[in-house]
């Protein structure tokens, strides 16, 4: 299945096949996903709209866009594609567990950015059934971003708790000195965000519409901790070839306060995102830039 938008396609009418839809919570024994596929045409980023998503992730506001900023110019496709016949599995109980950016070079706000998404096929794990969601930024011509959305489709049962502080020291390991900073991410948030990405997933909106998928408060977006940590650590003065991974392990309850913990050296940064007595990590990932 290939769909292909001229520009960026109305969330609403995904989000009402989303709402309607019958579709079971995993995939069915012997099932699978075919390849799904779309094209966006080239899309100038709007420096109102750049200015807005500078605010609320805390980045600076430079004509340099921010490193998780192309995510918000393909959602529109995402959630197009997740919500089309063709996607097995419904989309709301879908959980982002992890998340890779690669970004070859720095995008200009004036460049306009042609994107390219595809999804097929998935993973069984212990947790569920895993579904890698990619997509590519070319300007020019020449692919310069690059991203991987990881979704799982839960079944009973999460991580044990050893099994998260192993992954979060791990994430911490390595050379450099160590540094924290803490943020606040107020009630609002899910709300303000949605706004600015056009993600108005109920989970992210308010508690009461969070509870029916097991979740007892709202949470915070998570490409909003992605790239709020990736703004505090420097992102949009790294020039040369970048990767940004992530593993997002708890969810944030709004309203929160947060800790930033990183470990840097030359080239870049390991961190985790903690809860405020720094003992639970919700997410832990890695910046790293080849330089200039």
């Amino acid at each position: 299945m290939t769909l292909d938008f001229a520009t960026s396609p109305g969330i609403w009418r995904s989000y009402a096949r989303i709402a309607v839809s019958r579709k079971p919570a995993t995939l069915r024994a012997g099932a699978s996903t075919p390849r799904i596929e779309a094209t966006l045409a080239p899309i100038r980023p709007d420096p109102a709209h750049l200015a807005r998503y500078a605010s609320i992730c805390e980045g600076p506001r430079t004509d340099v866009v921010p490193i998780a900023y192309p995510h918000m110019l393909a959602c529109g496709m995402h959630l197009a594609m997740l919500s089309s016949v063709a996607f097995p599995v419904r989309v709301l109980g879908l959980v982002h567990v992890q998340n890779r950016i690669v970004r070859e070079r720095l995008q200009q706000s004036g460049e306009p950015m042609a994107l390219r998404s595809w999804i097929e096929g998935h993973r069984d794990t212990d947790r569920g059934q895993e579904f890698d969601l990619e997509t590519e930024g070319r300007v020019a011509d020449r692919v310069i971003w690059r991203e991987t959305c990881t979704f799982l489709a839960r079944r009973r049962g999460r991580p044990s708790r050893q099994e998260i502080d192993r992954a979060r020291d791990a994430a911490l390991a390595g050379n450099g000195e160590a540094a924290s900073t803490g943020f606040a991410a107020p009630a609002d948030l899910g709300r303000r965000y949605a706004s600015v990405s056009g993600d108005y997933n109920p989970i992210h909106l308010a508690d009461f519409t969070a509870r029916p998928f097991g979740f007892r408060k709202a949470i915070a977006h998570g490409m909003w901790s992605l790239a709020r940590c990736a703004a505090e650590l420097g992102e949009a003065g790294m020039a040369g070839p970048t990767t940004l991974d992530v593993i997002f392990r708890m969810p944030v309850y709004l309203p929160a306060w947060v800790i930033l913990e990183s470990r840097g050296d030359g080239s870049g940064a390991t961190f985790a995102l903690k809860d405020s007595a720094g003992s639970k990590p919700y997410l832990t990932g890695e910046l790293r830039t080849a330089g200039a």
